[in-house]
């Protein structure tokens, strides 16, 4: 009776470990997040994001520093208010800063495991979990 008890527990512990959960604002709360590229050869800098106190979301999108006031809602992260800094880079750079701060505004679903977030926009942008920062 112990050892069936024992092996249950074992397998749901191994099962919540492995499987994405529920995505809500105290999942993600002192979390950094870096963008993982499909292209190892991309030429800007990886973007960013940030979970702070209240939920505000901070980061860089590959051109520009960006803050908000983040929320999720039915599995689905929204940033409002956004305001950033103003550089300007060069067009494809651009291109894909505006992509991702526009997702962010009209709100993803997201996937989320322990050391992966994965915005499933029109297409999935992955993020790996950044150690040490709010360590």
């Amino acid at each position: 009776m112990k050892i069936s008890f024992l092996l249950c527990f074992l397998s749901v512990m191994l099962m919540g470990c492995s499987s994405t959960g529920t995505v809500n604002a105290d999942t993600l709360k002192y979390s950094s997040w870096q963008f993982v590229p499909k292209d190892t050869g991309a030429k800007h800098e990886p973007i960013r994001i940030e979970f702070l106190d209240a939920f505000r979301v901070n980061g860089f999108a590959g051109c520009n520093r960006f803050f908000g006031q983040g929320e999720v809602k039915e599995g689905q992260l929204f940033v409002s208010d956004i305001g950033m800094t103003r550089k300007l880079c060069d067009p494809a750079t651009n291109e894909h800063e505006q992509a991702f701060l526009n997702m962010l505004q009209i709100g993803v679903p997201l996937q989320h495991s322990q050391n992966e977030l994965v915005l499933l926009g029109d297409s999935k942008w992955h993020f790996k979990l950044v150690k040490g920062h709010f360590d």
